[in-house]
């Protein structure tokens, strides 16, 4: 069994709900936010849409996958340990704006879950056609995070249920290594003010940097680097057999430098049988990454290796 091939359910411990909800809901996020909150609507099939909230300079404070729960109500999904700083950064901005921002991670839970479509796997008949695509059926929402793996947001006791139904044997690391593999960053707690969106590619995945909606709090920056500057670092995923524990922010080193070049962005734990590699993600500069020399410390003992990724990235 294996990360991309596993059958039963992940409950996604680590992530939680932050709701925005109110008849201003989406215009206050669209000013907010880097993607077009505008492309979402409640109803039977829709989108899903990643995106972050970032500082007057243009740095993430939180990244996360927006959807619209219901009517009025655009769900943020986000890593549990920024919640509550995600809430806070949101709420300086809600003043003047019908909308309340509601701590949601208690009343509902993520359930991953894989389905090739050629086996229900999953039991669930039926499921998003393509890629960020949504169905909405009389349980929750499901989010199709690539062609064969999906979320189920439902409330508390619908996916306890559900996992009762159909215990998974894997934890979230196996939920991390898929989205590993499919390139999928997110803001952690230790990167948080660090990175642009372009960092972490969303301007290549989910929509998640528009170009085109206006303006929203850091977006003369990100707008800036896209057309007139040069970005000098952005996602990568490697792998590596060091036994040394691999955080989010931990620093990477080049040969010749002794500043650092990057920093992890997500890890996991998880392995597929018969491989001993840890599989992560992070963001390091073009000419470490063409000279492949990347490595998690200033010594140059702990060598990454670089590993494609299923998606191309535009030219600026």
């Amino acid at each position: 069994m294996t990360a991309a091939g596993f059958t039963g359910f992940i409950d996604i411990v680590d992530h939680g709900l932050l709701l925005v909800q109110g008849p201003d809901a989406k215009t206050f996020l669209q000013g907010q936010v880097t993607c077009d909150i505008d492309k979402l609507a409640y109803s039977e099939k829709s989108l899903s849409i990643l995106g972050a909230h970032c500082t007057p300079k243009g740095r993430m404070l939180f990244s996360f996958r927006a959807f619209a729960l219901a009517e009025d109500i655009i769900a943020l999904s986000i890593p549990k340990s920024l919640i509550s700083d995600a809430q806070k950064a949101l709420q300086k901005y809600s003043v003047f704006s019908k909308v309340d921002i509601i701590d949601a991670s208690e009343d509902y839970r993520i359930i991953g879950f894989r389905d090739s479509h050629n086996d229900t796997q999953s039991g669930i008949a039926t499921l998003p056609s393509s890629a960020n695509h949504t169905i909405t059926d009389t349980q929750g929402t499901i989010i199709a995070i690539d062609q064969n793996h999906y979320e189920y947001y439902l409330d508390k006791t619908t996916a306890e249920q559900l996992i009762l139904s159909y215990p998974s044997k894997l934890d979230t690391a196996a939920w991390d290594h898929m989205k590993i593999l499919a390139g999928i960053g997110e803001v952690q707690a230790q990167t948080a003010d660090l990175l642009l969106p372009q960092m972490l590619n969303y301007q290549a995945i989910g929509n998640g940097v528009s170009f085109s909606k206006g303006c929203y709090t850091g977006q003369e920056v990100v707008a800036r680097m896209q057309y007139l500057g040069k970005l000098k670092r952005r996602l990568f995923r490697f792998s590596t057999l060091s036994r040394l524990p691999i955080m989010p922010g931990m620093p990477l080193f080049t040969e010749g430098s002794t500043q650092s070049i990057g920093n992890i962005v997500l890890s996991s734990d998880y392995k597929d049988p018969g491989d001993k590699t840890t599989q992560l993600l992070a963001v390091a500069t073009e000419e470490a990454c063409e000279r492949d020399s990347v490595y998690l410390d200033a010594n140059y003992q702990e060598k990454l290796l670089q590993q494609a990724l299923p998606y191309a990235i535009p030219k600026e």
